[in-house]
């Protein structure tokens, strides 16, 4: 095999060498599971049984999603990770240095996501010592962290940079057709990636004209009205566009299998590849499909729209998620700011 791909371009020994991978991990039906996304951390032997248990908890008892599920696990893997580099082979070995100095190499990261390492490690030691797998309870060895959620503006397009993008799609190709919907559909409901990725046929009323959405991150159904340009987007790419296949997600990839996008696909290529397009994939800020979801909340806002109505639109399970957005209307911050005479003595 190594003798017949030498002299072969880098991008053509790639096809080759993926072409015989997909024939030796072929099933007796000719299917051969996707190798997306980042591989597993290892775990080590003495904690793999206990992070089985606590992944049955999360999802039995607490009913956490299977992405939140997935997260803890990832989290509670590098510390484990973490602890075996230490000389830590037991849960009982573990001390409070232990927990601390791990937090300390985090201090790289995001405080958004320290804070939820500290959530996914207290969780973990409250159960452990409640199973009794714990001799105490550590959970409060786990410092706080201190994370402001509305520290800053959220990011936003204008509105002749969002009709830049849409205009900017081609929508003459298959792939086209379907970014273009995606786009759309974040930019008129702001739509979350994963409610994109998740979206089914059987979700638009074209008899009624709504759409309604299972939002994967609250469980809660999102009645929207089915705007005339997005249901014309919709049909494009049904009717001219959309691979065959037995899957009931609008949205699929265009490469075989035609299958719907895995769960760790946040459809940022789409959004990617359309800000180059029209130039704007040098500004600062966001990049993903979550901008269209801004820009959304920020121009509703700015128009007057009540903070309930832009949740509602939006899906928010609650008022204070909405509440970050009043920072963006900085015309009315504008209004009821103090001038310097009225502070002046």
């Amino acid at each position: 095999m190594t003798d017949r791909v030498v002299g072969l371009g880098a991008s053509r020994t790639r096809f080759v060498r993926a072409a015989v991978r997909i024939f030796l991990d072929a099933d007796d039906h000719g299917y051969c599971r996707r190798r997306i996304g980042r591989a597993p951390e290892p775990v080590p032997v003495w904690l793999g049984s206990v992070l089985d248990e606590y992944t049955v908890f999360l999802r039995g008892h607490r009913g956490l999603a299977p992405r939140t599920v997935r997260e803890r696990v990832w989290q509670l893997t590098r510390f484990v990770t973490y602890l075996d580099q230490d000389g830590v082979t037991r849960l009982g070995a573990i001390a409070p240095r232990h927990v601390r100095d791990f937090l300390i190499k985090l201090r790289t990261q995001a405080s958004g996501t320290r804070v939820t390492y500290v959530s996914t490690l207290r969780g973990f030691f409250r159960w452990a010592a409640m199973t009794g797998l714990l001799p105490r309870d550590l959970s409060a060895a786990v410092p706080p962290l201190r994370h402001v959620r509305q520290r800053g503006l959220r990011d936003a397009l204008s509105e002749r940079e969002v009709t830049r993008l849409l205009n900017g799609v081609d929508r003459s190709s298959v792939i086209g057709r379907r970014d273009y919907a995606v786009l759309l559909l974040a930019a008129r409901y702001g739509l979350r990636p994963c409610d994109l990725r998740q979206l089914r046929l059987d979700a638009v009323d074209w008899r009624e004209g709504v759409l309604s959405i299972t939002q994967a991150k609250t469980g809660r159904v999102l009645t929207l009205p089915l705007l005339p340009e997005v249901a014309d987007a919709l049909l494009a790419y049904l009717r001219d566009g959309r691979p065959a296949t037995t899957s009931r997600h609008v949205f699929v990839r265009h490469k075989a299998p035609f299958e719907p996008f895995v769960a760790t696909n946040k459809l940022a290529t789409i959004m990617r590849q359309a800000l180059q397009r029209v130039g704007l994939d040098q500004r600062e800020g966001r990049g993903g499909l979550y901008l269209l979801r801004h820009t959304l909340a920020s121009r509703m806002l700015a128009s007057g729209s009540p903070l309930k109505r832009i949740g509602d639109v939006l899906g928010h399970a609650s008022t204070d998620t909405t509440m970050e957005y009043a920072s963006v209307d900085l015309t009315a911050l504008r209004r009821v700011a103090i001038s310097e005479t009225e502070v002046r003595p």
